[in-house]
């Protein structure tokens, strides 16, 4: 029996909110997770075992859509396509809802709810729905102002008809003028992998400072070229850069990797890279002020630096950073300043140590995925059992 479909447009396996979710998920529930391989990179068993489940297990179905689609382009002019594509994963989504049955619904981001929300009409199931990224925020330059406009009033429109939003902060789910009855908010903490940094009176066995970035490689908006700019001509610093990158930002990539003290670790799956961030003494993110998403959430990089108890250089979430003590607050566009706080962690072996306590206690008192888990769990018994309840009732009234 599906208790609970998943719906998700974007990658499960390279994506660490997803399978966050599925991971806590699996452990309850009947699963079917409906997924769109927009690059054709992998299968439904494939998919399985990415995750670490059985290819075999009945439990959970996977049906992925193998329709190639723009993915991760630069410019909004290359996702029109997209309005194409869509109504066939909608239909496609659909089609699924209506042969698994499922009693609840997991709709992640405006681009599934459509069809989840049609499902939910048609059949009187259960909707949840987790806004990862309010599109609009996201993808929409300021100065389409019609089309922003649009795009937030869809988004709106379906928030307050579901029964229950998610958000990832309070600061996100202040921008809903409307919500519904239930409107609940699961950070982005990490689990705890027990990949802590070890303490040591000093810098590693290659007297090196190991200075580590994972996730988007863009050119724009994630200040790469300005913590290369910051780290070149620094001794005992290396910097190490993980995660995936658009074809436009490439020659950005290989320009950067002439510096020596850059490495490059490719593209890696999340468990891998929290292993690389744990494994560093320093970790880096930085955000580009001028987009909106930035000021109202708490990035990923915050809370995985927490569970790895490495300090944390970044220009967002101050008032958490500064509270925890837990890192470094620069601004994303002063080179030296973010130069003296990379020195200055070089360079004083007490202060990061002790920022580095600082965030592994944070996590274990107030930012790890366990008490989100707890929130999910609450949730979703409650809207199973409110179904249960409905069923049981209409059967009463029948009899």
């Amino acid at each position: 029996m599906v208790d609970i479909a998943f719906v998700r447009t974007n990658s499960i396996i390279y994506d660490i909110r997803p399978t966050k979710i599925l991971g806590s998920l699996y452990k309850k529930y009947g699963l079917l997770i409906l997924g769109w391989d927009r690059k054709r990179i992998y299968k439904s068993n494939h998919l399985k075992r990415e995750i670490g489940w059985r290819a075999d297990d009945i439990k959970t179905h996977v049906k992925i859509l193998g329709v190639r689609a723009p993915f991760n382009k630069e410019s909004l002019v290359s996702y029109v396509p997209m309005v194409f594509y869509f109504p066939l994963f909608w239909i496609w989504v659909l089609i699924n809802l209506i042969k698994y049955q499922p009693r609840l619904v997991y709709a992640c981001d405006l681009d599934t709810v459509l069809p989840c929300y049609l499902y939910k009409l048609l059949f009187g199931k259960k909707l949840i729905f987790d806004v990862f990224d309010r599109y609009a925020m996201t993808l929409i330059p300021a100065k389409f102002k019609t089309l922003h406009s649009v795009v937030n009033h869809i988004e709106e429109f379906f928030a307050a008809r579901v029964d229950v939003l998610i958000n990832i902060s309070n600061e996100v789910s202040d921008t809903f003028p409307k919500k519904p009855k239930r409107s609940v908010i699961i950070m982005n903490c990490s689990k705890d992998f027990h990949l802590r940094k070890e303490e040591s009176d000093g810098l590693d066995g290659q007297h090196h400072l190991k200075v580590v970035y994972t996730g988007a490689i863009w050119r724009k908006s994630r200040g790469l070229e300005k913590i290369t700019a910051a780290i070149k001509e620094l001794t005992d610093v290396e910097f190490i850069i993980a995660g995936w990158h658009r074809d436009s930002d490439k020659e950005f990539l290989d320009q950067i990797l002439k510096i020596p003290n850059v490495k490059f670790r490719g593209l890696l799956k999340p468990n891998d890279a929290l292993a690389l961030e744990a494994s560093s003494d320093v970790m880096i993110a930085l955000y580009e002020p001028g987009l909106l998403l930035y000021t109202v959430t708490l990035p990923n990089k915050l809370f995985e630096s927490m569970m790895c108890g490495v300090p944390l250089i970044t220009n967002v979430a101050s008032h958490v950073v500064n509270e925890m003590g837990c890192g470094i607050i620069v601004d994303y566009y002063d080179v030296e300043q973010i130069k003296e706080a990379i020195m200055k962690l070089r360079d004083d072996t007490k202060l990061r140590r002790r920022l580095g306590l600082n965030a592994r206690k944070a996590f274990l008192d107030k930012y790890s995925w366990s008490k989100m888990e707890q929130e999910l769990f609450e949730i979703c018994d409650s809207l199973l059992q409110e179904y249960k309840n409905k069923g049981i009732s209409e059967q009463n009234q029948n009899q």
